[in-house]
């Protein structure tokens, strides 16, 4: 047995439901729903669209400002200022190695134990 969705309505609340908003909203909505409910909703998602999209536009508009065309002086001035590449020097930095200042050494063996050398 299973139990309907339908709000049990006397007779006289029924007449006085069927007479408010709700009820011919409700009644003309079971005759034609996407007339008075898909459209709306549809009318609602695109007007929302396109008042979003100026918020939207704020964040291209920033990264915008950011990214500039540069003079040719700009460039001359970049190109001298620029530090000598060395491969090395690099690899050490990217490694973290560059900062610190360490020395590979060995560890001693105890007396008697081979040296695993091949």
């Amino acid at each position: 047995m299973s139990f309907s969705g339908k709000k049990f309505r006397s007779r006289r609340q029924q007449l006085a439901y069927d007479l408010s908003f709700a009820g011919r909203y409700q009644k003309r909505m079971n005759k034609n729903p996407f007339l008075y409910f898909g459209l709306p909703f549809c009318g609602l998602i695109t007007l929302a669209s396109f008042w979003l999209s100026s918020f939207t536009a704020v964040k291209y508009e920033q990264q915008d400002r950011k990214i500039q065309e540069m003079n040719e002086e700009d460039l001359v001035k970049m190109k001298n200022n620029q530090r000598q590449f060395d491969m090395k020097e690099e690899y050490y930095r990217l490694q973290g190695l560059a900062d610190q200042d360490w020395e590979q050494v060995r560890v001693p063996r105890r007396k008697g134990e081979s040296e695993n050398v091949w």
